[in-house]
């Protein structure tokens, strides 16, 4: 074997072996498509896009790749409603999904409706709202994903 063959196929390889290592970073769009499809095959009503949601969950995900957790409760004790109310979303209704990992949004949507608490929220009919944030770090998507409704939905009249 030539020597321009063997450095043709070793590039090739390192070519090959770079690209699967390396996440695909998720779109906020195709995730809000999956969610809202699930949705209406279940009845509901389609989310929208709330800007200061994606500022909130913006701002969640940051604090979790700068302070090195993933949780839904920071170690400090901070709380999910803290980016609601700091971003400025007064919510009647607020829930959080959080994912990492993941570099399909199929198997991202799969995986939180295979999930009873995850599921809920995305199937929730008191949220109107929803904000998105995706950052990839060291390879892996982080994923944040909250839900809101300034409206108060529950109605006592009999």
């Amino acid at each position: 074997m030539t020597f321009k063959l063997r450095f043709s196929l070793l590039v090739l390889v390192i070519c090959l072996f770079s690209s699967s290592s390396t996440s695909k970073v998720l779109s906020s769009k195709e995730i809000l498509d999956l969610v809202n499809k699930d949705r209406i095959q279940h009845g509901l009503s389609e989310l929208s896009i709330s800007p200061t949601l994606n500022i909130a969950a913006l701002s969640k995900a940051e604090d979790m790749l700068t302070k090195n957790y993933f949780g839904h409760i920071a170690p400090d004790g901070t709380q999910p409603w803290h980016w609601f109310k700091t971003s400025g979303y007064n919510y009647a209704y607020a829930g959080e999904n959080l994912a990492i990992g993941f570099s399909d949004p199929k198997d991202l949507e799969n995986s939180w409706m295979a999930s009873s608490t995850h599921r809920a929220n995305i199937l929730s009919p008191f949220y109107s709202e929803v904000g998105l944030a995706v950052i990839t770090e060291r390879n892996k998507n982080v994923v944040v994903q909250f839900f809101g409704s300034k409206d108060d939905r529950l109605s006592l009249k009999r």
